[in-house]
């Protein structure tokens, strides 16, 4: 029997051990996936997404991303309702417990920015972006670099009762404002001797039951020219909703017209607060228009499917030049304090890439911003009219949803009560505002 000496021995024991832990490396290991053009996935650090959207879309696409690159397995979704979000993002960051993805709209961004983290131009250049994306994604780059990957866009648009439209002599929506006030208004407002209203054009003018008064008013400051706020170079927002090139005082304009349908004494009025929220009201077939995000068509089918009603581009200027319309923009923001940025990276451009971001568009009942995405059009019913508007959408650095909310909505009751008028009203709205930021 061959005797080892001491020396022998210990190297013998140590090379048996290390060639079972390398057979045991061998076994265990998972090399990272890779992509066609070389480029390796890595996520067993896993990333968190949280978002403002329903997870039942972003689950499914998830599923079929899984299927063709298994590090995604590792990559976790959360849906928060969009009422608690700040909050919970909030203490979340305080806990040191925070996500490394946001999937969130661009209303949150001013709000956030502070937490969030840009990138900078050096590592994804303007021009790039600029060519890659629509231009109403430009929200998203600011003067110290890009907040986030954008994915879609939810554009404001008009809703019509066909019905009603047809009962008056109407069988197409109006192009133009100047169309809807002077040709349509008069003949579909009901109204009875003492005033009071039994059949709507259009709900303006109030606040508190018009669903998406944000997005409308919005929506005309921008068709009248309003630059709504501007960035300076040291990160300071400067309010303009009253200045324009184009359009003298345009919040002052844009608040004279929007009262107008909520004035008693008005041959315009055909709302007020009275008469329930303006989507109720469309779906039981009382109100011949209304303005919502393209995003809503499926849920009004839901509510009432006798309903016939169809969607179209929100109405402009007879002689405006350029098309304007409001919308929310979604995008990838990863917080300062992620655990995992380099992997939050990696997901943001893999979700966010063209195909992966028209999946999660038309999930949504969106628009994708990619411009090679947009220019394909859809052949869906509502998707049509939602391509074509996302075109012209535009937004603002709102500096928080809920202050703003509360500040146009106590100017419209000044002008309501005869408390002041629109000129002193606007002027108050645009100091109010600039406290905020």
């Amino acid at each position: 029997m061959l005797k080892l000496r001491p020396f022998e021995l210990g190297l013998v024991v140590t090379f048996g051990v290390l060639m079972i832990a390398a057979l045991v490396l061998l076994n265990t290991y998972e090399s990272p996936s890779c992509e066609e053009d070389g480029t390796c996935l890595d996520l067993k650090g896993g990333v968190s997404i949280w978002g403002t959207l329903s997870d039942d879309v972003f689950s499914s696409m998830m599923i079929d991303l899984r299927e063709d690159n298994e590090s995604f397995r590792t990559v976790s979704y959360r849906y928060i309702p969009p009422e608690d979000f700040d909050k919970v993002l909030v203490d979340a960051l305080a806990d040191q417990t925070p996500p490394d993805l946001l999937f969130m709209s661009h209303e949150r961004l001013v709000k956030h920015r502070s937490r969030l983290q840009p990138i900078s131009y050096d590592s994804f250049p303007e021009r790039d972006f600029r060519n890659l994306y629509i231009d109403g994604a430009s929200i998203f780059a600011l003067q110290d670099g890009v907040y986030a990957f954008p994915v879609m866009v939810d554009p404001l648009v008009m809703y019509w009762n066909r019905d009603i439209l047809s009962d008056n002599g109407f069988l197409t929506p109006p192009k133009n404002w100047e169309e809807l006030v002077s040709s349509m208004a008069p003949l579909i407002t009901i109204r009875d001797f003492n005033r009071r209203i039994q059949l709507s054009t259009l709900a303006m003018g109030e606040y508190v039951n018009v669903k998406n008064a944000f997005p409308i008013l919005s929506t005309l400051l921008l068709q009248a020219g309003s630059p709504m706020v501007s960035e300076s170079k040291n990160n300071e927002y400067m309010v303009k909703l009253n200045e324009s090139n184009s359009v003298k005082i345009p919040l002052t304009k844009t608040l004279d017209f929007y009262t107008s349908f909520s004035n008693v004494n008005n041959s315009l009025y055909s709302w007020n607060r009275t008469l329930g929220l303006d989507q109720d009201v469309f779906l039981r077939e009382d109100l011949a228009f209304y303005f919502g995000y393209g995003s809503e068509a499926r849920g009004l089918e839901e509510k009432n499917p006798n309903l016939s009603f169809d969607i179209a581009e929100v109405p402009q200027g007879e002689n405006s030049t350029n098309k304007r319309v409001y919308g929310n923009f979604y995008g990838f923001f990863i917080p300062k304090s992620a655990n995992n940025k380099q992997g939050a990276y990696q997901v943001m451009s893999e979700i966010g890439s063209q195909n992966r971001a028209k999946v999660l568009a038309d999930g949504y009942n969106m628009a994708p911003v990619h411009r090679s995405s947009l220019s394909l059009g859809s052949n869906d019913v509502y998707g049509r009219i939602i391509y074509l508007s996302a075109y012209n959408t535009r937004a603002w650095l709102n500096p928080d949803l809920e202050q703003t909310d509360d500040i146009l909505s106590r100017a419209l009751e000044d002008i309501s009560a005869n408390r002041q008028d629109t000129t002193r009203t606007a002027n108050d709205v645009v100091g109010r505002l600039q406290a905020v930021y």
